[in-house]
């Protein structure tokens, strides 16, 4: 392990002549964490002579460039983007239709992403995105009403494999912050079928060859709508949870695509699995969080993860990095999954000192 300053390119370059000056040979340079994923990628397809779809990581890190390119899909929602360029106030005499979504073109785990429904809404939300990204475009969407779908994908040179499928849970308080995650084990025929064409035909526009990535995607009137593709697997306990849904370590295939290897992603059974978060509704510092051991115990529950230790800072959620814990659990229905994850997690109690 060595320790860095900073990750920028040139100096992960340096480091890597440095261990090939040392007659290491390098293997793999990979990444499975925003903003690094394409640089890794780049890396490793210039010293490791492998093959991995860089351009698209490159475009799916940029939620401005992913809807330029995927400009004429049908799964595109109408949006608008905010250059850095434009003057804000001459930018707030255009028409607009509401409600409407209003985040960065880097914004990751739900940070800076607001629902708006008016122009005043909009216009206090840009200004609090441009505080935070003020050389970063802003993108304006149209507010898409319907069931929300996690589809993690491996492309293996050009065959498309949808290796897991959750529905997501959304709570609204602050910002969006999905609370659970429930796996599709029995998506009806039709609607995996225009399911599977709409993710094909954005990664063929994004010319996906050779890559690991997930889409976030809603239902809407029977078409499916793209709200964000990321170059990675999803974060959090998505690994934990196709392994317990399928028997699939997707983190493991995705370093054997990376290396050239043909990934294994045939299931080794089917189980029904409900994912769900915790989150905390007040400021504090941690005294104890008790329940724990209880949770553990309890039918189906597969995993229980809790975060924050003794004297740590909590807070309401403003982003996915503000869930504080989990419950990974399984049913003999998807109904028994969740409802053995949510009466687990109620075990749970954080004591906090108030701030």
């Amino acid at each position: 392990m060595i320790y860095l300053e900073e990750i920028s390119e040139e100096v992960i370059r340096g480091e890597i002549e440095q261990l090939q000056r040392q007659g290491k040979i390098i293997k793999a340079i990979l990444s499975f964490v925003d903003p690094f994923v394409s640089m890794a990628a780049k890396l490793m397809n210039e010293t490791c002579n492998s093959a991995i779809s860089v351009e698209a990581l490159e475009k799916m890190e940029d939620k401005a460039t992913t809807r330029r390119v995927l400009d004429k899909n049908t799964a595109t929602p109408k949006y608008n983007v905010f250059k850095t360029t434009d003057n804000l106030n001459e930018y707030m005499k255009k028409s607009f239709n509401f409600p409407k979504i209003v985040k960065s073109a880097v914004s990751k785990a739900s940070k800076n992403v607001y629902l708006v429904e008016s122009k005043f809404e909009m216009e206090k939300a840009m200004k609090r995105v441009l505080k935070n990204y003020p050389l970063q475009k802003i993108i304006l969407e149209e507010y898409l009403d319907g069931p929300q779908y996690l589809v993690e994908v491996l492309v293996c040179n050009g065959k498309i494999n949808i290796v897991a499928i959750f529905k997501q849970e959304i709570t609204k308080e602050i910002t969006f912050i999905v609370t659970g995650y429930e796996l599709q084990l029995n998506l009806t025929e039709e609607r995996f079928k225009k399911l599977y064409q709409a993710v094909e035909s954005i990664l063929k526009d994004l010319k996906v060859m050779n890559a690991a990535c997930h889409l976030e995607i809603r239902y809407v009137n029977e078409n499916w709508k793209l709200i964000e593709i990321n170059p990675r697997i999803s974060g959090g306990a998505m690994n934990r949870m196709i392994k317990e849904a399928y028997g699939i370590n997707l983190v493991e295939e995705t370093i054997k695509l990376y290396l050239g290897y043909e990934p294994d992603l045939k299931r080794k059974y089917e189980n029904h699995i409900y994912t769900h978060y915790i989150t905390i509704g007040s400021y504090g510092y941690v005294l104890k969080i008790t329940g724990r051991n209880k949770a553990t115990h309890l039918p189906g529950v597969r995993e229980v993860y809790i975060k924050p230790r003794k004297g740590a800072i909590v807070t309401p959620p403003r982003s996915m990095g503000h869930r504080y814990g989990y419950v990974i659990a399984s049913g003999a229905s998807r109904a028994e999954a969740k409802k053995n994850a949510v009466n687990a997690a109620r075990n749970i109690k954080f004591y906090l000192d108030p701030i």
